[in-house]
């Protein structure tokens, strides 16, 4: 199918799901969540796949990628020296900063795979309370409802959607690597916490565990496999996973099928480069000397953060230009 048939397809579909479309014109989107979001800036498939979805109408989108490898709904990870609180405080910087029109949450399989360890409370004390299945899917729901209504304080009068994005399911590589039935099956009682938080808050709830065959899940090797240690996802799994989830926002997820080539390419190149240039902007590798208790050393260089705006801005305008000509079947207007 030619991609101009494809994008009348997807609108007609979309329309069909949401009263207004998903994605609108000067959309900001911001993706949070652990290693599964860090790592798909490096692949830009995700990002792509939304782009091109989101079709014409919608004109001048900006992502910007959140993830944090190892975070939890707590936001622990994302501290650096100070206590947990600094991490809850560094998120809500960022989502001031951005200001979303839309958010997308992406958590679950660290919880998953940690029912018998304690967990950090709000209040930075350890949570013995968090021992076997119940106790933490019932730690979950609070914090992921914590989180929540962080993010809408945070981000402001201009959000307008919060999607609740269910984490892809584990995967059997065989030995040595660890058989991850049980853990899949934990996986899957959070995501039904996901899904009833999304209903909640009414939120959009988008199920990558079921999508890429979580639910099917029994333990055997897989053939085809879409991480490289059973967690981690590869390049194809981020092909797919963008796939699904451009599928559970309720467009066409053929118009991402079609092969990697030409303007398409160039697109994702774009994004993977403006996601480098965004991610030295806001995590830079010195900190420590910049901003925090070694910044008698070299804090005169925090400057230089700030210059990574307009090569960001410069990104973006080569990304909206590429989205064009792929929109309009790989030929410049």
């Amino acid at each position: 199918m030619k991609l101009p048939m494809l994008i009348a397809a997807l609108s007609v579909a979309a329309s069909s799901l949401f009263a207004d479309p998903f994605f609108q014109s000067n959309d900001r989107i911001a993706i949070i969540g652990n290693t599964v979001v860090e790592r798909s800036r490096l692949y830009g498939h995700v990002e792509t796949a939304l782009q091109v979805a989101a079709g014409p109408e919608a004109q001048n989108l900006v992502f910007r990628n959140l993830g944090w490898s190892a975070d939890s709904v707590f936001g622990d990870s994302r501290s650096y020296f100070g206590p947990p609180q600094e991490g809850r405080d560094r998120l809500d910087t960022n989502l001031g900063e951005i200001k979303p029109t839309i958010v997308f949450l992406v958590y679950g399989t660290g919880a998953a795979m940690s029912v018998n360890q304690g967990w950090t409370l709000e209040n930075g004390a350890d949570a013995e309370s968090a021992n076997g299945l119940d106790s933490s899917k019932a730690l979950f729901a609070e914090g992921y409802q914590a989180l929540v209504d962080r993010v809408k304080a945070a981000a402001g009068n201009d959000l307008r959607t919060l999607v609740f994005v269910a984490p892809p399911p584990l995967e059997n590589l065989g030995e040595p690597l660890p058989d991850q039935a049980e853990n899949n099956q934990r996986l899957a009682a959070f995501r039904d916490v996901i899904r009833e938080r999304s209903e909640k808050n009414g939120g959009i709830f988008v199920d990558l565990f079921a999508a890429l065959g979580g639910d099917d899940f029994n333990g055997e090797v897989a053939t085809h496999p879409l991480t490289n240690n059973g967690v981690h996802y590869t390049e194809a799994g981020y092909r797919v996973i963008a796939r699904e989830l451009v599928k559970g926002l309720g467009y066409d997820e053929s118009i991402v099928s079609d092969p990697d080539e030409g303007a398409l390419t160039e697109l994702r190149n774009q994004v993977v480069e403006k996601n480098r240039l965004f991610f030295n902007r806001w995590r830079p590798a010195n900190e420590t000397y910049l901003f925090l208790f070694r910044a008698h050393e070299q804090g005169q260089n925090a400057k230089e953060i700030p210059m990574f705006d307009p090569m960001i801005e410069k990104e973006e305008a080569k990304i909206a230009q590429l989205r064009k000509q792929v929109l309009a079947g790989g030929t410049a207007e």
